[in-house]
Protein backbone atom coordinates (compact mmCIF):
# COMPACT_ATOMS: atom_id res chain seq x y z
CA UNK A 1 0.00 0.00 0.00
CA UNK A 2 1.51 3.66 -0.89
CA UNK A 3 1.45 6.05 1.65
CA UNK A 4 1.85 10.01 0.67
CA UNK A 5 3.87 12.48 2.70
CA UNK A 6 1.29 14.38 4.78
CA UNK A 7 2.90 17.93 3.56
CA UNK A 8 3.02 17.22 -0.09
CA UNK A 9 -1.10 15.50 0.33
CA UNK A 10 -2.11 19.27 1.71
CA UNK A 11 0.01 21.11 -1.01
CA UNK A 12 -1.58 19.29 -3.87
CA UNK A 13 -4.42 19.92 -2.67
CA UNK A 14 -4.12 23.26 -2.31
CA UNK A 15 -2.96 23.41 -5.91
CA UNK A 16 -5.90 21.62 -6.99
CA UNK A 17 -8.21 23.68 -4.99
CA UNK A 18 -6.44 26.92 -7.17
CA UNK A 19 -6.99 25.48 -10.53
CA UNK A 20 -10.76 24.85 -10.08
CA UNK A 21 -10.97 28.18 -8.42
CA UNK A 22 -9.25 29.91 -11.11
CA UNK A 23 -11.02 27.59 -13.70
CA UNK A 24 -14.21 29.32 -12.32
CA UNK A 25 -13.35 32.54 -12.71
CA UNK A 26 -12.21 32.40 -16.32
CA UNK A 27 -15.58 30.42 -17.17
CA UNK A 28 -17.84 31.68 -15.23
CA UNK A 29 -19.76 34.56 -17.70
CA UNK A 30 -19.89 38.19 -16.27
CA UNK A 31 -23.23 39.02 -14.82
CA UNK A 32 -24.39 42.27 -17.51
CA UNK A 33 -27.20 44.28 -16.23
CA UNK A 34 -29.18 44.76 -20.19
CA UNK A 35 -31.51 48.13 -19.42
CA UNK A 36 -28.02 50.26 -17.85
CA UNK A 37 -27.27 51.85 -21.17
CA UNK A 38 -29.32 53.17 -23.45
CA UNK A 39 -32.68 55.02 -24.51
CA UNK A 40 -35.51 54.70 -22.93
CA UNK A 41 -39.08 54.77 -24.52
CA UNK A 42 -42.04 55.67 -22.74
CA UNK A 43 -45.11 54.45 -24.71
CA UNK A 44 -48.35 55.82 -22.68
CA UNK A 45 -50.43 53.06 -24.45
CA UNK A 46 -54.44 53.05 -25.37
CA UNK A 47 -56.53 55.13 -22.42
CA UNK A 48 -58.43 52.84 -20.07
CA UNK A 49 -56.53 49.24 -22.25
CA UNK A 50 -54.01 49.15 -19.39
CA UNK A 51 -51.21 48.94 -21.92
CA UNK A 52 -48.13 51.20 -21.30
CA UNK A 53 -45.25 49.75 -22.06
CA UNK A 54 -41.65 50.56 -21.98
CA UNK A 55 -39.08 49.87 -25.17
CA UNK A 56 -35.49 49.76 -24.74
CA UNK A 57 -33.11 50.67 -27.35
CA UNK A 58 -29.29 50.12 -26.37
CA UNK A 59 -26.57 50.83 -28.47
CA UNK A 60 -25.36 47.72 -29.05
CA UNK A 61 -27.74 45.12 -28.42
CA UNK A 62 -30.38 46.66 -30.05
CA UNK A 63 -34.22 47.33 -29.32
CA UNK A 64 -36.47 45.41 -26.84
CA UNK A 65 -39.77 45.77 -26.21
CA UNK A 66 -42.14 46.14 -23.23
CA UNK A 67 -39.39 45.43 -21.13
CA UNK A 68 -41.18 45.77 -18.16
CA UNK A 69 -43.54 42.98 -18.39
CA UNK A 70 -41.01 41.08 -19.84
CA UNK A 71 -39.35 41.40 -16.74
CA UNK A 72 -42.27 41.34 -13.97
CA UNK A 73 -44.64 39.02 -15.99
CA UNK A 74 -47.30 41.60 -15.35
CA UNK A 75 -48.44 44.77 -17.40
CA UNK A 76 -47.54 48.34 -16.36
CA UNK A 77 -51.23 49.67 -16.83
CA UNK A 78 -52.97 52.72 -17.71
CA UNK A 79 -51.16 55.66 -19.22
CA UNK A 80 -47.43 55.77 -18.82
CA UNK A 81 -46.65 59.96 -18.46
CA UNK A 82 -43.10 59.53 -17.33
CA UNK A 83 -39.74 58.28 -15.81
CA UNK A 84 -36.89 59.51 -14.14
CA UNK A 85 -34.04 57.48 -11.94
CA UNK A 86 -32.86 58.85 -8.65
CA UNK A 87 -30.04 56.49 -6.52
CA UNK A 88 -30.32 53.44 -8.43
CA UNK A 89 -34.01 53.14 -8.78
CA UNK A 90 -36.08 53.90 -11.37
CA UNK A 91 -39.70 55.68 -11.07
CA UNK A 92 -41.98 55.24 -13.58
CA UNK A 93 -45.45 57.49 -13.34
CA UNK A 94 -48.56 55.77 -14.60
CA UNK A 95 -51.19 58.41 -14.53
CA UNK A 96 -54.69 56.69 -15.01
CA UNK A 97 -53.36 53.83 -12.82
CA UNK A 98 -52.70 56.46 -10.15
CA UNK A 99 -49.38 54.76 -9.36
CA UNK A 100 -45.61 54.89 -9.49
CA UNK A 101 -43.97 52.01 -9.99
CA UNK A 102 -40.58 51.48 -8.61
CA UNK A 103 -38.10 49.56 -10.32
CA UNK A 104 -34.57 48.28 -10.24
CA UNK A 105 -32.81 50.72 -13.00
CA UNK A 106 -31.05 48.65 -14.69
CA UNK A 107 -33.07 45.33 -14.75
CA UNK A 108 -36.31 47.24 -14.41
CA UNK A 109 -37.28 44.46 -11.81
CA UNK A 110 -39.99 46.18 -9.82
CA UNK A 111 -39.01 46.81 -6.34
CA UNK A 112 -42.59 48.17 -5.09
CA UNK A 113 -45.13 51.02 -5.81
CA UNK A 114 -46.87 53.90 -4.35
CA UNK A 115 -50.82 53.75 -4.83
CA UNK A 116 -51.32 56.56 -2.19
CA UNK A 117 -51.80 59.82 -2.75
CA UNK A 118 -50.60 60.25 -6.28
CA UNK A 119 -53.89 60.44 -8.12
CA UNK A 120 -52.92 60.92 -11.95
CA UNK A 121 -49.83 61.78 -11.12
CA UNK A 122 -47.67 63.34 -13.74
CA UNK A 123 -43.66 63.54 -13.05
CA UNK A 124 -40.96 63.09 -10.44
CA UNK A 125 -37.70 64.89 -9.43
CA UNK A 126 -35.48 64.40 -6.23
CA UNK A 127 -35.11 66.59 -3.63
CA UNK A 128 -31.06 67.67 -3.20
CA UNK A 129 -29.05 64.80 -1.13
CA UNK A 130 -28.60 65.57 2.81
CA UNK A 131 -25.13 64.41 4.07
CA UNK A 132 -24.94 62.57 0.49
CA UNK A 133 -28.29 60.49 0.47
CA UNK A 134 -31.44 60.91 -1.46
CA UNK A 135 -34.12 60.84 1.04
CA UNK A 136 -37.22 62.46 -0.77
CA UNK A 137 -38.67 63.00 -3.61
CA UNK A 138 -41.49 65.45 -5.12
CA UNK A 139 -44.22 64.00 -7.91
CA UNK A 140 -47.16 66.22 -9.44
CA UNK A 141 -50.26 65.13 -9.53
CA UNK A 142 -53.60 66.40 -10.71
CA UNK A 143 -55.89 64.65 -8.55
CA UNK A 144 -59.67 64.92 -9.39
CA UNK A 145 -61.00 61.77 -7.59
CA UNK A 146 -60.68 62.43 -3.93
CA UNK A 147 -57.45 64.85 -4.11
CA UNK A 148 -57.24 68.70 -5.22
CA UNK A 149 -54.45 69.13 -7.68
CA UNK A 150 -50.53 69.36 -5.66
CA UNK A 151 -47.00 68.14 -4.98
CA UNK A 152 -46.79 64.99 -2.87
CA UNK A 153 -43.67 64.69 -0.83
CA UNK A 154 -42.12 61.04 -1.07
CA UNK A 155 -39.88 59.02 1.54
CA UNK A 156 -37.65 57.47 -0.97
CA UNK A 157 -36.86 54.92 1.86
CA UNK A 158 -40.31 54.14 2.93
CA UNK A 159 -41.83 54.68 -0.64
CA UNK A 160 -44.63 56.17 0.84
CA UNK A 161 -46.54 59.88 0.60
CA UNK A 162 -45.29 61.53 3.76
CA UNK A 163 -47.18 65.26 2.95
CA UNK A 164 -48.50 67.29 0.83
CA UNK A 165 -48.48 70.70 -0.91
CA UNK A 166 -51.07 72.64 -2.41
CA UNK A 167 -50.26 74.39 -5.86
CA UNK A 168 -51.94 75.54 -8.91
CA UNK A 169 -54.07 73.12 -10.89
CA UNK A 170 -52.70 70.72 -13.22
CA UNK A 171 -49.29 70.84 -12.16
CA UNK A 172 -46.77 69.46 -14.95
CA UNK A 173 -42.85 69.70 -14.99
CA UNK A 174 -40.55 70.50 -12.20
CA UNK A 175 -37.02 71.29 -11.70
CA UNK A 176 -34.88 71.79 -8.57
CA UNK A 177 -32.53 74.49 -8.35
CA UNK A 178 -30.51 74.94 -5.14
CA UNK A 179 -32.74 74.61 -2.43
CA UNK A 180 -36.09 75.35 -4.70
CA UNK A 181 -38.08 73.59 -6.33
CA UNK A 182 -40.03 75.09 -9.41
CA UNK A 183 -43.55 73.87 -10.33
CA UNK A 184 -45.32 74.46 -13.88
CA UNK A 185 -49.09 74.86 -12.99
CA UNK A 186 -50.65 74.43 -16.59
CA UNK A 187 -54.46 74.30 -15.29
CA UNK A 188 -55.35 70.83 -15.84
CA UNK A 189 -58.76 71.03 -18.51
CA UNK A 190 -58.35 74.60 -17.58
CA UNK A 191 -56.03 77.55 -18.11
CA UNK A 192 -53.13 78.04 -15.80
CA UNK A 193 -50.41 80.57 -15.70
CA UNK A 194 -48.64 80.46 -12.97
CA UNK A 195 -44.87 78.35 -11.44
CA UNK A 196 -45.04 77.56 -7.95
CA UNK A 197 -41.87 77.91 -5.86
CA UNK A 198 -41.40 75.39 -2.89
CA UNK A 199 -38.27 75.52 -0.59
CA UNK A 200 -37.70 72.23 -0.21
CA UNK A 201 -35.72 72.31 3.49
CA UNK A 202 -38.94 73.77 4.79
CA UNK A 203 -40.97 72.25 2.38
CA UNK A 204 -43.23 75.17 2.35
CA UNK A 205 -44.51 77.50 -1.01
CA UNK A 206 -42.34 80.83 -0.94
CA UNK A 207 -43.52 81.91 -4.07
CA UNK A 208 -46.17 81.88 -7.21
CA UNK A 209 -44.49 83.74 -10.03
CA UNK A 210 -46.98 85.11 -12.80
CA UNK A 211 -46.16 83.65 -16.84
CA UNK A 212 -47.64 83.16 -19.92
CA UNK A 213 -50.85 80.51 -19.91
CA UNK A 214 -50.67 77.10 -19.95
CA UNK A 215 -47.30 76.75 -18.33
CA UNK A 216 -46.08 72.70 -19.06
CA UNK A 217 -42.19 72.34 -19.74
CA UNK A 218 -39.47 73.58 -17.68
CA UNK A 219 -36.02 73.07 -17.92
CA UNK A 220 -32.94 74.54 -15.89
CA UNK A 221 -29.51 75.56 -17.94
CA UNK A 222 -26.68 75.51 -15.88
CA UNK A 223 -24.65 78.15 -18.12
CA UNK A 224 -26.93 80.17 -18.86
CA UNK A 225 -28.03 80.07 -14.83
CA UNK A 226 -31.85 80.78 -16.02
CA UNK A 227 -35.05 78.62 -15.64
CA UNK A 228 -36.86 78.45 -19.46
CA UNK A 229 -40.56 77.66 -19.65
CA UNK A 230 -42.97 76.67 -22.46
CA UNK A 231 -45.96 78.11 -21.98
CA UNK A 232 -48.35 76.53 -24.59
CA UNK A 233 -51.16 79.21 -24.85
CA UNK A 234 -55.00 78.58 -24.34
CA UNK A 235 -55.75 75.65 -26.21
CA UNK A 236 -56.88 76.86 -29.93
CA UNK A 237 -60.21 75.41 -29.25
CA UNK A 238 -61.06 78.25 -27.12
CA UNK A 239 -59.96 81.63 -29.23
CA UNK A 240 -61.66 82.77 -32.31
CA UNK A 241 -59.79 81.99 -35.04
CA UNK A 242 -58.11 78.88 -33.67
CA UNK A 243 -55.22 81.40 -32.67
CA UNK A 244 -52.51 81.35 -29.92
CA UNK A 245 -50.37 83.37 -27.82
CA UNK A 246 -47.36 80.87 -26.82
CA UNK A 247 -44.58 81.98 -25.25
CA UNK A 248 -41.18 81.03 -23.75
CA UNK A 249 -40.92 82.78 -20.60
CA UNK A 250 -36.88 83.15 -18.94
CA UNK A 251 -36.50 82.75 -15.10
CA UNK A 252 -33.69 83.83 -12.89
CA UNK A 253 -34.02 80.97 -9.96
CA UNK A 254 -32.34 83.75 -7.38
CA UNK A 255 -34.52 86.54 -7.61
CA UNK A 256 -36.85 84.57 -8.76
CA UNK A 257 -38.05 87.42 -11.37
CA UNK A 258 -39.47 86.75 -14.48
CA UNK A 259 -35.94 88.15 -17.10
CA UNK A 260 -37.53 87.81 -20.21
CA UNK A 261 -40.27 86.65 -22.76
CA UNK A 262 -40.78 85.72 -25.89
CA UNK A 263 -43.78 85.45 -28.09
CA UNK A 264 -43.26 81.77 -30.21
CA UNK A 265 -43.77 83.46 -34.16
CA UNK A 266 -43.49 86.80 -32.82
CA UNK A 267 -47.49 86.69 -32.47
CA UNK A 268 -50.22 84.50 -32.18
CA UNK A 269 -50.00 81.06 -33.42
CA UNK A 270 -52.29 78.28 -34.90
CA UNK A 271 -51.56 75.67 -32.45
CA UNK A 272 -49.79 74.93 -29.28
CA UNK A 273 -46.13 74.68 -28.84
CA UNK A 274 -45.06 71.32 -26.73
CA UNK A 275 -42.77 69.00 -25.85
CA UNK A 276 -39.73 71.80 -24.78
CA UNK A 277 -36.49 69.50 -24.87
CA UNK A 278 -32.79 70.80 -24.09
CA UNK A 279 -29.44 69.61 -25.44
CA UNK A 280 -27.16 71.15 -22.58
CA UNK A 281 -23.94 70.02 -25.06
CA UNK A 282 -24.90 72.62 -28.15
CA UNK A 283 -27.18 75.01 -26.36
CA UNK A 284 -29.98 74.55 -28.09
CA UNK A 285 -34.04 73.93 -27.22
CA UNK A 286 -36.60 71.97 -29.49
CA UNK A 287 -40.39 71.78 -29.57
CA UNK A 288 -43.24 70.45 -31.42
CA UNK A 289 -45.62 72.86 -33.17
CA UNK A 290 -48.41 72.03 -35.95
CA UNK A 291 -47.02 68.21 -37.08
CA UNK A 292 -43.49 70.14 -37.27
CA UNK A 293 -40.21 70.25 -34.81
CA UNK A 294 -38.43 73.79 -34.51
CA UNK A 295 -35.19 74.43 -33.14
CA UNK A 296 -33.61 77.60 -31.19
CA UNK A 297 -30.44 78.49 -29.24
CA UNK A 298 -30.63 78.94 -25.84
CA UNK A 299 -29.65 82.47 -26.04
CA UNK A 300 -32.34 83.46 -28.48
CA UNK A 301 -34.54 87.01 -28.29
CA UNK A 302 -36.95 85.61 -30.84
CA UNK A 303 -38.17 81.97 -31.87
CA UNK A 304 -39.12 81.66 -35.51
CA UNK A 305 -42.07 78.79 -36.82
CA UNK A 306 -41.45 79.41 -40.59
CA UNK A 307 -38.99 76.96 -41.33
CA UNK A 308 -39.36 73.68 -39.62
CA UNK A 309 -35.73 71.66 -38.72
CA UNK A 310 -38.02 68.05 -39.55
CA UNK A 311 -41.40 68.59 -40.91
CA UNK A 312 -42.95 65.72 -39.57
CA UNK A 313 -45.53 65.25 -36.54
CA UNK A 314 -44.83 63.12 -33.17
CA UNK A 315 -46.22 62.39 -30.32
CA UNK A 316 -43.15 62.76 -28.08
CA UNK A 317 -39.39 64.37 -28.84
CA UNK A 318 -36.04 63.67 -27.01
CA UNK A 319 -32.71 64.23 -27.95
CA UNK A 320 -29.27 62.50 -26.70
CA UNK A 321 -27.03 65.15 -24.73
CA UNK A 322 -24.14 62.89 -25.82
CA UNK A 323 -24.94 62.40 -29.13
CA UNK A 324 -27.23 65.31 -30.27
CA UNK A 325 -29.42 62.32 -31.95
CA UNK A 326 -33.21 63.76 -32.03
CA UNK A 327 -35.85 61.04 -31.17
CA UNK A 328 -39.27 61.31 -32.64
CA UNK A 329 -42.36 59.13 -31.21
CA UNK A 330 -45.67 58.81 -33.24
CA UNK A 331 -48.24 56.98 -34.01
CA UNK A 332 -50.38 56.92 -36.42
CA UNK A 333 -53.67 56.37 -34.58
CA UNK A 334 -54.61 55.62 -31.03
CA UNK A 335 -55.56 51.85 -32.24
CA UNK A 336 -51.82 51.39 -33.99
CA UNK A 337 -48.47 50.67 -32.27
CA UNK A 338 -46.00 53.31 -32.91
CA UNK A 339 -42.28 54.10 -34.14
CA UNK A 340 -39.69 56.13 -33.04
CA UNK A 341 -37.59 58.07 -35.48
CA UNK A 342 -34.11 59.21 -35.36
CA UNK A 343 -32.73 61.89 -36.64
CA UNK A 344 -29.27 63.67 -37.30
CA UNK A 345 -28.90 66.94 -35.24
CA UNK A 346 -29.78 68.68 -39.09
CA UNK A 347 -32.53 66.68 -39.18
CA UNK A 348 -31.47 63.85 -41.53
CA UNK A 349 -33.38 60.72 -40.86
CA UNK A 350 -30.91 58.24 -39.60
CA UNK A 351 -33.54 54.97 -39.41
CA UNK A 352 -37.05 54.00 -37.79
CA UNK A 353 -37.80 51.73 -34.67
CA UNK A 354 -41.08 50.10 -34.09
CA UNK A 355 -42.09 50.05 -30.79
CA UNK A 356 -45.81 50.24 -28.38
CA UNK A 357 -48.66 52.49 -28.21
CA UNK A 358 -48.34 56.11 -28.55
CA UNK A 359 -44.60 56.23 -27.93
CA UNK A 360 -44.59 59.78 -25.64
CA UNK A 361 -41.16 60.16 -24.12
CA UNK A 362 -37.59 59.10 -23.85
CA UNK A 363 -35.07 59.04 -21.11
CA UNK A 364 -31.46 59.13 -21.81
CA UNK A 365 -28.90 56.77 -19.86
Amino acid sequence: MQHRHPTLSLLSAGLTLLFISEACTISEPLRTEPFERGVVVLEAGQSTKQNASVSFLSPDKGKTNDIFAAVNDRPLGDLLKSYTEIDGKGYLLVSNSDKVEVVENSTFRSIAFINKDVEQCRYMVAAPPQNGFFLKGYVSYWGGKTMAPGVAIVSLADRKVINHLVVGSGPEQMVVVGEQLFVANSGGPTVGNTVSVINTTTDQVVTTIPVGDVPTSVIYDSISGLIYVLCSGKPTRLNAGGTTTAELIKINPTTRQVTSRITIGGRPVTGNPTNLTFNPTSQLFYFLLRGAVYSFPAAATSIAVDKPLINQSFTGLGVDPATGIIYGGYSRDSTSKGVVRRFQATGSLIDTVSVGYVPDGFYFK
